[in-house]
């Protein structure tokens, strides 16, 4: 069957395959780099890794893998694989993209080898360093530079109150959000550091050590960024361009910073001697130089095989799933099934249909919202960073805890936001999440039947939300009043 195709050639095909099933992955790539935010280097990154693998298009040579390193490039295929089905059906962006290059990496172990993955070590690494899956290192780095906006002011003897992520003086207030953690300095480095180690032929230690240097640089910059920033904002009491734009000033910073790093590279890491690098670039011996039919064959029907399975389970649903509400017998219902409510405005992307039912028992009213899901996919979903249960512009924020529900056998807690108007109207806002007859009210376990249900063909499922108003005399008894309602609510029969 391959007698006249090259692994070059079913490389291509797999990677057509791949593409095109990863389609809106890559347009979440594509919407990153094409962003303001930590990942707006990303089309320059990917020129840059393009011309790396060009300039080491004569290394590329088939390899019949040993039965031992076959058999792990082909678990790493399908560990890939699968993971890209369970983010897949999960609907959790960051997950697929790091799934899709996982997948990219395996194909081209299970093609060409552990040789040859490691001759494209680096530009494999680069082409990682540009994947917008770094954000759990924005957490940290978010720490240091509020830190570093406290720190660095009052050493100016500027007075500096820090509140979680705001920073007050006295001539302003100062919010150090994710985007000013410095993700996108930090990455930036990262890759200039592999590419100074790619271009000189820098050992494993060098590469190490200028990689620390130039991370640590990128720190120092973002910190310089927020201080300054802080600075002149207290002086001028926040009316400097750089307070505004700081997204600008802060290139303008990284870029004056890459001064000493580009000296320190071209001083210290000089390039390497070429006959100390000539091991690296000598390619396969020839009776190593052919393509096994059967690996390919098998690579190929994996590959197939989960691409079919792709299509074929999320496309199984019911689209007249709708949850029933049950008989509530001490509470009376007032409406039911009503699309829209003039007191509570919540947002649910993607919905199949949305719906509130109201119920009272004697002085209390409770506010049932339902938004019901036939099928979940990315950015159609119960969990989503846009929905949202209330309005901000009416409400504000006072708290966001766990409520428990000790009468209930399905629920041992629900969510619970803590709302305020004004003096003497307050709001709880209880929620939790119905897949497939799984109660829950934790994320991760949401997450995880989504996976189940979409596996059985019963992907249908409910974002399942309680508001009550009080005063704000007695949250404590508030409290209590809204769990015995979600008590009943849960262990009354559907009607």
């Amino acid at each position: 069957m391959f007698k006249k195709i090259s692994v070059q050639s079913l490389f291509t095909i797999s990677l057509i395959i791949l593409f095109a099933v990863n389609t809106l992955v890559l347009l979440t790539i594509f919407d990153e780099w094409n962003s303001d935010g930590p990942y707006s280097h990303g089309f320059l990154g990917i020129i840059v890794v393009v011309y790396v693998f060009y300039l080491q298009r004569h290394r590329l040579q088939a390899t019949n893998l040993s039965k031992g390193h076959y058999s792990l490039a082909l678990a790493c295929l399908v560990f890939s694989l699968f993971v890209f089905l369970v983010a897949l059906l999960s609907s959790i962006q960051q997950l697929q993209q790091l799934a899709f290059y996982s997948t990219l990496v395996s194909l081209f172990f299970c093609f060409y080898g552990w040789k040859m993955l490691r001759a494209f070590f680096i530009p494999l690494l680069m082409l990682l360093l540009i994947m917008p899956v770094w954000n759990m290192l924005q957490l940290p780095l978010r720490e240091l530079s509020t830190q570093a906006g406290v720190w660095g002011p009052e050493l100016l003897g500027i007075a500096v109150d820090r509140d979680h992520y705001r920073l007050s003086t006295a001539g302003g207030m100062f919010d150090v959000d994710p985007a000013c953690s410095g993700l996108g300095f930090f990455m930036v480095a990262a890759l200039l550091a592999f590419c100074v180690s790619y271009f000189n032929k820098l050992s494993t230690k060098r590469t190490l050590n200028f990689l620390i240097i130039s991370l640590a640089i990128a720190i120092i910059a973002n910190w310089l960024r927020v201080m300054i920033i802080i600075v002149v904002g207290t002086y001028t009491e926040m009316n400097h361009f750089i307070v505004h734009d700081h997204l600008t000033f802060g290139w303008i910073v990284f870029a004056v910073c890459l001064i000493p790093l580009i000296y320190i590279a071209r001083t210290f890491f000089e390039e390497r001697p070429e006959d100390e690098s000539q091991e690296l670039i000598q390619p396969e011996t020839s009776d190593e130089s052919s393509l096994n039919k059967k690996q390919a064959s098998i690579t190929l029907i994996v590959l197939i095989t989960f691409v079919a399975a792709s299509y074929w389970i999320p496309s199984r649903y019911d689209e007249n799933y709708a949850f029933v509400e049950p008989s509530l017998d001490n509470y009376q219902l007032v409406s039911r099934d009503k699309p829209y409510s003039p007191s509570w405005k919540p947002y649910s992307q993607g919905a199949t249909q949305e719906r509130f039912s109201y119920y009272i028992d004697k002085s209390l009213g409770f506010q049932v919202y339902l938004a019901d899901y036939y099928k979940q996919e990315q950015a159609s979903e119960m969990i989503f960073v846009e929905n949202y249960l209330f309005d901000e512009d009416f409400w504000t924020e006072i708290a966001e805890k766990k409520l428990a529900v000790p009468g209930s056998s399905s629920l041992s807690q629900a969510n619970l936001v803590v709302l305020k108007r004004s003096a003497h109207r307050y709001r709880l806002v209880a929620s939790w999440y119905v897949i497939n007859e799984t109660v829950t009210s934790d994320k991760k376990m949401a997450k995880l039947a989504e996976v189940k249900a979409a596996l059985i063909g019963k992907p249908g499922a409910t974002l399942v939300a309680v508001s009550f108003d009080f005063d704000g005399e007695n949250q404590a008894m508030a409290e209590q009043q809204l769990s015995e309602f979600i008590d009943t609510y849960l262990n009354s029969n559907q009607s």
